[in-house]
């Protein structure tokens, strides 16, 4: 830990953290909390959708600088990333905070865990970003959706993508879909995003269901939607509303290819493992130490004839050979 984190830590009271309306720290680094007061966002039952649990906006100053963080508090690590792909600015640049950062002028957004935080005004250091991802309360890590992978990167537009995790966020996002298509009380997730393609843009829906079974029945539904065109591929359900152009929107479709990942957790064999290779092991090892054996006696045996030629009165020769220690247990 740096010097510049490690004073900064101590300029934040621990009591702060056990608030259970407090989100945002009464200091970090430099900056004294001036004011703090709850957030609502505007679209809230959107925000509701997605799982906001607490949200906070507070106001730092230090010196002549002036921060204002606002942040958000989702039940999960999905919410928080729905709520952050709707709230980045569109022509924000990448930056490197959290699990994703934009940095747009003066206003920087990026998620951490299942929070998102919205600063404006001049950004903070590093250290002290690290040390307000620590001090939040509740905090959950979590990778956010793996959803996103599978949604076409050819063509697609910068910071377009959206989330849907609901009838409402469904109705402002891709409206060409019903909640009853989408049905979500089978667990269906989606993503959104804007394309351009050959003649103008075109957006579209990638929705997540448990077994590509359920996405095989729901594509017929999806079938009877007017203006809508659709594909499966595993159990991912592609769809284009209302396109322009129904060969661009075959091609936006058939970027769409869901490929398994199969995590595999037994652990691999090895050869200690295998009985055969133990009992083998265990021969080999009675063979060296017969071997070792033989070669010391024919060793000594050697070195005690060659004394006794040598050296007829060494102790080692075989003129001492006939010499025995008798114990005599057997005599009355």
């Amino acid at each position: 830990m740096s010097r510049r984190l490690a004073t900064a830590f101590l300029g934040v009271p621990l009591w702060v953290l056990s608030l259970p309306a407090a989100i945002l720290p009464e200091r970090f680094g430099d900056l004294q909390r001036s004011a703090a007061q709850p957030f609502t966002p505007t679209e809230a039952v959107i925000y509701q959708e997605y799982g906001l649990d607490a949200a906070e906006k507070a106001y730092y100053a230090a010196g002549d600088r002036q921060v204002e963080i606002t942040a958000l508090r989702a039940k999960d690590a999905t919410g928080a990333y729905a709520m952050y792909l709707l709230l980045r600015p569109p022509d924000g640049k990448p930056v490197a905070l959290g699990e994703g950062g934009l940095e747009s002028g003066s206003l920087t957004v990026y998620r951490l865990g299942n929070y998102v935080l919205l600063l404006r005004g001049p950004r903070p250091e590093s250290d002290h970003l690290e040390l307000l991802g620590a001090v939040l309360p509740r905090i959950e890590r979590g990778a956010a959706s793996p959803l996103a992978q599978h949604v076409p990167a050819a063509g697609r537009l910068p910071n377009s993508e959206r989330y849907i995790l609901g009838p409402a966020s469904l109705e402002k996002l891709f409206p060409a879909v019903t909640p009853s298509v989408a049905a979500f009380h089978y667990g269906a997730e989606a993503q959104t995003a804007e394309y351009s393609v050959a003649g103008g843009r075109l957006t579209l829906a990638l929705f997540s269901y448990p077994t590509p079974q359920l996405a095989r029945a729901q594509l017929e539904e999806f079938h009877k939607l007017p203006g809508v065109m659709a594909k499966r591929s595993g159990p991912l359900i592609a769809a284009v509303s209302k396109p322009f152009s129904r060969d661009e929107a075959e091609k936006l479709l058939a970027l769409v290819r869901y490929e398994a990942t199969l995590t595999w957790n037994q652990q691999a064999g090895s050869r200690r493992n295998n009985l055969g290779d133990l009992i083998l092991n265990i021969f080999l090892l009675i063979g060296i130490i017969l071997g070792f054996a033989a070669v010391v006696g024919v060793g000594f045996g050697g070195l005690r004839v060659w004394s006794g030629k040598r050296r007829p009165g060494s102790r080692l020769g075989t003129a001492v050979d006939s010499e025995f220690i008798r114990l005599g247990l057997t005599e009355k």
